[in-house]
């Protein structure tokens, strides 16, 4: 079937997406526990799949190649998951900022938590991709290699986070300036 494929037989191609989307997409949930990440992962695969078809190289069983394509996705996620908890425990617990101004403390808290939330508000994909980048300050061609996405993918990502991270914060940085202007 996978031949068939790579020679220019779309069908085979669906056949092969018939054959195994629900199983990936049954193993996805079971290990993430979400519908939407879970079929966002199984697209991923299958879209890869398409974009390497030229250069495709399989040295296993197709099944083998496209449960371990998914299984990476799903580490990967859990790992995210896990830098992004302990991100949410480090604010938590970071001391406060060296100051005797209360209200300089405040804003500074009040700005913190906005920022939490505004990247919470982000997609799925752009927020991985800015917490891999300032949180883990990898380089796009790192989080481009571990997400298993292209560089060019990475820093549109990045770009639309930053964007709507400076619009969301737009209302709290002016608001933030001007009581700074005020002291």
């Amino acid at each position: 079937m996978l031949g068939r494929w790579k020679n220019g037989d779309q069908s085979a191609f669906e056949t092969l997406y018939e054959r195994y989307a629900v199983m990936l997409l049954k193993k996805a949930y079971e290990k993430t526990g979400d519908r939407e990440t879970a079929r966002e992962f199984v697209q991923e695969v299958f879209l890869e799949l398409l974009e390497r078809k030229d250069r495709l190289e399989i040295h296993t069983s197709f099944k083998a190649y496209i449960f371990t394509a998914l299984r990476n996705r799903v580490l990967n996620f859990i790992h995210r998951q896990s830098i992004h908890h302990k991100y949410e425990i480090f604010q938590e617990t970071r001391p406060a900022p060296p100051s005797n101004d209360v209200e300089s403390y405040l804003s500074h808290k009040e700005l913190s938590l906005q920022l939490s939330d505004a990247i919470q508000q982000l997609p799925e994909k752009c927020r991985q991709v800015f917490l891999l980048s300032r949180g883990e300050e990898l380089s796009n061609k790192e989080i481009a290699e571990r997400s298993g996405i292209s560089v060019n993918t990475v820093e549109q990502h990045m770009r639309k986070a930053l964007r709507m991270l400076r619009s969301g914060l737009q209302r709290t940085i002016l608001l933030v300036g001007v009581l700074l202007f005020q002291w």
